[in-house]
């Protein structure tokens, strides 16, 4: 098994400038949202976020840089997650390289998050 090349410098500033652009918009709308904690990091081509809520139940995702895809998981009890089958394409942090790309998509991951958690909070 090979070990994948990490994104190059252009490609991790992107990233990380897409971080920033999505940690501003979760920070911006957690009221409205019912968000009290947002934590975002980047790990190689991936940008990992877990959102806990005021009102269960707390979310994560990940997102694959390279791919342009998001996951979604419900966050569990200690560590553990469940993975949920909402899966969102096409998020190409990569190529957003204005302020309003970054926002467009990072809008994109949100709506991808909230549809994923709605089924979830219907159920309690």
């Amino acid at each position: 098994m090979t070990a994948e090349a990490p994104p190059t410098q252009h490609q991790a500033t992107a990233l990380d400038a897409f971080a920033d652009a999505m940690y501003d918009l979760l920070h911006e709308r957690a009221q409205s949202i019912g968000i009290l904690d947002i934590s975002i990091e980047v790990n190689g081509w991936h940008l990992d976020g877990e959102l806990l809520a005021t009102d269960g139940p707390d979310m994560g995702f990940s997102l694959d840089a390279r791919t342009g895809e998001c996951r979604y998981c419900e966050l569990l009890d200690g560590e553990r997650e469940r993975w949920l089958d909402d899966v969102r394409g096409d998020l190409l942090v990569l190529d957003a390289e204005a302020d309003e790309l970054r926002r467009a998509v990072a809008l994109e991951l949100l709506d991808g998050l909230l549809t994923a958690r709605r089924p979830l909070l219907k159920r309690d």
